[in-house]
């Protein structure tokens, strides 16, 4: 049997939300074996008898399963160290307490447990008045119970964790506090202190830190790591390597337990390059002993791995040891490529989940006692039991924080938005029991997550809700006009020109056009929606061509789309195909380090930044007939940015198809929001590449990083031009879906797709077929028409594969859009569409024709003031993934506020109670007033 270390090195379930499951537990065990690690602490926050129901004994069948998890932590060669968060609500001069305390543990003792350990954190730090009258002060309170404890269960393997747990919370300083040298004074010296290091998630940790920290405490601290913890985000999970620690601070300290992220799944890489750090320190790898410790890189796959990986393609031989910057002999960067070669194994193993997976994020609530937090990156945030409710977070304007914040209204805005999407968020009723219940409480008011199956087995098919539409043969044969800015400007792929090229040769065959007459024809080409009235620089709009091919500006620069032939054979081949290492890489990059993204996300985030600042050329090379080089700069850079977006697509549709079901389920939350923001993006790169009327965007200031959560999503939601729209972001899916949907430019050839989508959405779920059997195109022409000749420029399709399943239809200048509809569109309706003869009863399609021949009622200045842009949403009923909608209007104001707009209205029918709810849950509200509008018609207007 391989002795224990005397160096603590392993995994701390220290985290707030739902602790992990007893086979995740012991599966644990069995990984920590291999790798050689020796140490597991039980210490999850929200377990109900770890610490809101500390005094409770366990019962029978508790007793049963902890024994258990002893038992097989025992068989792995782990030290399972038990850990009681009694702080909360504990009498410190109490004997009936302390008593309460001793019996409790020693209960566990008798499981079989041979180390303990007290944790004091997160607590408030008044006594209570009986103690006030029997200590000095707090430390003196807790040393005291602490060694009472210590010493009745006959001095084990012992930790303690302070309520001054950093560098930050140590009151004035490390050197200066009377807390810790309390501690250090008083505290028995086999009892060992954990310490997280200069902050709560610490980027480093200096030797110079622990140096300073041990002469105050007298003894080794344990470290306590949060690196790559993830309880204080919602939106964040770290799959970098353990980084920031040199290999020298292995003689320094008695330990390093780290804290990792909430999905057990997703924690092979801390755990992995955790025990490559902790071998490298241990000497030469190829030194043989007799009997290796539990620390020994001798004989271990990670240390095989890391030496090969380093030696690879070396013509020398490479010495057993290096110095690498800042860490010593530990290479973080091989680290993580061993540790990524050995997680394959793993995300290619069959592992179903077995029970039911819950999509929730993990639980953060704050207490009224707390004092102020000085940094949002707190990862042991102050937190009271799970029932406490989260409206009774500090106010972000107390402290140092408000001091930052107020200085910049935007951060205290965007920190205001994630306080109002907590208040949102609804905690577990009741804390957890892990130990019998697979940490799942009965009556959770999340929703399960549910899979659709082996998606690699699944046959592509088109949504049943699609339903192939007919259109009218006698339909008017006049060609539609084609946007020739956004078919040059993007240059999307061969088959799309190849199709608008066609209907310029051959228009008398185009059965599916719809009929404009030349003078809506001749508006539609001279309209410009950036007219003087909504131009911020007061350059005059009739200045600007209305149609200028940039081709010659961009010789050699695609901007690809998102449907073309190839895209469509890569996605189809990606839903089948295996992941790889690459890919896993890109993962990792995706989400890295708390402190730190990954070098190809980094370069991602610098180049969505860099074209939204010079989209201006590309505006200039339209007007010019030697375009500047940077045009062409700009369209190479944006194909590339398409391209980042395409294999995280990728990436997306090969995580579906791993065996491992329950690492999938892990990740998919945190995958799906970033695959739908970067898929928003792109679009929106698009959208700049084909606008003709451009103007930079507003640019925020530079803000310190921790101002904001949500990691790199964060990142790129940011670069988008919406600075009050978290709500369109504050999302996680409510299942596993097969379908990944694109959002991308409206095309001249997508319009009989969307009149399609226009029929079926208003159709009453119907085909359409039977409400409007003589006019298919009717709906359409009333609801969609107008947008699509108007204001192509600001008009989007959600797709689902080949499929056209939704749009965002917009105009720019709502004022100049309604009247071009009064002069031209009406007109023409009236033409196409005869007025009907009066009936009693007329019928649905009647009603709408007559719509056309009615004088329209005038919308006041007063709403074009407050919302200058008009929008339209439509989606069909097969379209699962709601969070897409909300990437699709989060692409469409982009475009609107690029441009100059501050706020978009819609029109719907009082009567469609559906409608209304639609915009309402995505932040519209009722602007009507009383400028005539009819009582049947209400105006819904969102700020942008």
């Amino acid at each position: 049997m391989i002795p224990p270390s005397s160096f603590y090195c392993g995994c701390v379930e220290g985290f707030y939300g739902r602790p992990w499951t007893t086979a995740q537990r012991k599966n644990l065990f069995a990984l920590m074996r291999r790798l050689k690690l020796n140490t597991y602490m039980y210490a999850p926050k929200d377990d109900c008898k770890h610490r809101m129901y500390w005094r409770e004994m366990y019962s029978v069948e508790e007793a049963e399963h902890l024994t258990g998890l002893i038992d097989a932590a025992k068989e792995n060669n782990v030290d399972f160290v038990y850990a009681l968060s009694p702080g909360l609500d504990v009498t410190f001069s109490s004997a009936k307490e302390v008593t309460c305390l001793k019996r409790k543990l020693e209960q566990v003792r008798q499981f079989g447990c041979e180390a303990f350990s007290l944790l004091f954190d997160d607590i408030d730090t008044d006594m209570c008045a009986a103690d006030k009258e029997v200590f000095q002060t707090f430390a003196h309170a807790q040393v005291s119970v602490t060694n009472e404890v210590f010493q009745h269960l006959g001095q084990p393997k012992f930790l303690f964790c302070p309520t001054e747990y950093c560098a930050t919370r140590a009151e004035p300083s490390v050197r200066k506090s009377e807390y810790l040298r309390t501690l250090g004074a008083k505290l028995l010296p086999d009892i060992k202190i954990m310490w997280t290091g200069p902050k709560v998630v610490s980027k480093t940790i200096s030797v110079e830190s622990i140096l300073e920290l041990t002469e105050v405490i007298k003894r080794k601290p344990v470290i306590w790591d949060n690196v790559h913890a993830n309880d204080y985000d919602q939106q964040r999970i770290f799959l970098g390597p353990f980084k920031g620690r040199s290999s020298e601070l292995h003689s320094y300290v008695s330990g390093i337990l780290t804290n990792p992220n909430c999905e057990y799944e997703a924690n092979y890489i801390a755990l992995h390059t955790l025990a490559t750090w902790s071998h490298c320190c241990d000497g030469d790898p190829d030194e043989s002993k007799e009997e290796p410790s539990a620390g020994s890189p001798s004989d271990n796959p990670t240390i095989t791995a890391e030496i090969k990986l380093e030696t690879e393609g070396d013509i020398e031989s490479v010495p057993p040891h290096r110095n690498y910057p800042n860490h010593g002999q530990y290479d973080p960067d091989l680290a993580l490529k061993a540790a990524v070669t050995e997680w394959m194994e793993v995300i290619m193993t069959v592992l179903p989940g077995n029970e039911k997976r819950l999509l929730a994020p993990p639980l953060v609530t704050v207490p009224p006692t707390a004092p102020p937090i000085p940094s949002i990156n707190t990862c042991m945030s102050i937190t009271t039991p799970t029932t406490s409710s989260s409206k009774d977070m500090p106010s972000p304007g107390e402290g140092q924080l408000a001091e930052e914040l107020l200085k910049n209204k935007e951060a205290f805005d965007t920190l205001a938005a994630v306080s109002a999407a907590a208040e949102n968020f609804k905690p577990i009723p009741n804390p957890v029991n892990s130990l019998v219940s697979n940490a799942f409480a009965p009556g959770d008011p999340l929703e399960p997550m549910d899979c659709n199956g082996d998606f690699s087995s699944r046959k592509e098919t088109v949504p049943s809700c699609v339903v192939p539409t007919k259109m009218s043969s006698n339909v008017s044969t006049t060609t539609t006009t084609v946007c020739k800015v956004s078919e040059v400007a993007m240059q999307i792929d061969e088959t799309v020109e190849k199709e608008s090229e066609g209907n310029h040769a051959q228009p008398e065959n185009t059965s599916n056009s719809h009929s404009k007459t030349p003078e809506v024809e001749a508006m539609a080409e001279t309209m410009t929606d950036t007219d003087t009235e909504m131009q911020s620089d007061g350059a005059d709009a009739d200045s600007q061509p209305e149609d200028v091919n940039i081709e010659s500006a961009e010789p050699d620069s695609d901007i690809p789309d998102e449907d073309s032939d190839s895209d469509k054979r890569t996605k189809k081949l990606a839903a089948t195909e295996k992941i790889t290492v690459e890919d896993v890489l890109l993962l990792v990059e995706l989400f890295y380090l708390p402190y730190e993204h990954g070098s190809r996300a980094v370069k991602m985030l610098e180049e969505i930044h860099w074209l939204k600042t010079n989209a201006h050329h590309i505006c200039e090379a339209k007007l010019k007939s030697n375009p500047s080089d940077t045009a062409g700069e700009w369209a190479d850079r944006a194909a590339s940015f398409v391209d980042f977006s395409r294999q995280v697509h990728q990436v997306m549709m090969r995580l579906l198809n791993i065996p491992n079901r329950s690492l999938l389920y892990d990740l998919y939350p945190y995958m799906w929001d970033m695959e739908g923001v970067i898929s928003t993006l792109a679009s929106f790169v698009k959208w700049l590449g084909c606008s003709k009327g451009y103007k930079e965007a507003f640019m925020s200031g530079d803000l310190e990083p921790w101002v904001f959560r949500g990691g790199l999503t964060a990142e790129f939601q940011r670069m988008l031009p919406l600075n009050g729209a978290a709500d369109l972001f504050s999302k996680k899916p409510y299942l596993v879906s097969s379908k990944v949907y694109t959002i991308r430019p409206f095309l001249p050839a997508d319009e009989d797709a969307v009149y399609r989508v226009c029929l079926l959405t208003c159709a009453d779920g119907g085909d359409g077929s039977g409400l409007y059997p003589d006019h298919p195109q009717l709906i359409g022409d009333r609801l969609a028409g107008t947008f699509l000749t108007f204001s192509r420029e600001y008009c989007f399709v959600l797709c689902d594969r080949d499929d056209i399943v939704g749009y965002a239809l917009a105009a720019f200048n709502a004022k100049n859009f309604n009247k071009q509809v009064q002069v031209a569109w009406l007109e023409e309706m009236k033409r196409k569409y005869p007025k009907p003869s009066e009936t009693k009863k007329p019928t649905q399609a009647q009603k709408t024709i007559l719509s056309f021949h009615e004088d329209p009622v005038p919308l006041t200045e007063s709403l074009f003031s407050r919302f200058p842009s008009q929008l339209r949403l439509d989606v069909l009923p097969c379209v699962e993934d709601t969070g897409v909608v909300k990437n699709m209007l989060a692409c469409v104001l982009s475009a609107l506020k690029t441009s100059g707009s501050h706020g978009a209205f819609v029109e719907v029918s009082t009567a469609n109670k559906g409608h209304t709810e639609f915009y309402n849950k995505l932040g519209f509200v009722d602007v009507s007033d009383s400028g005539g509008n009819p009582d049947e018609v209400a105006i819904l207007g969102r700020i942008i």
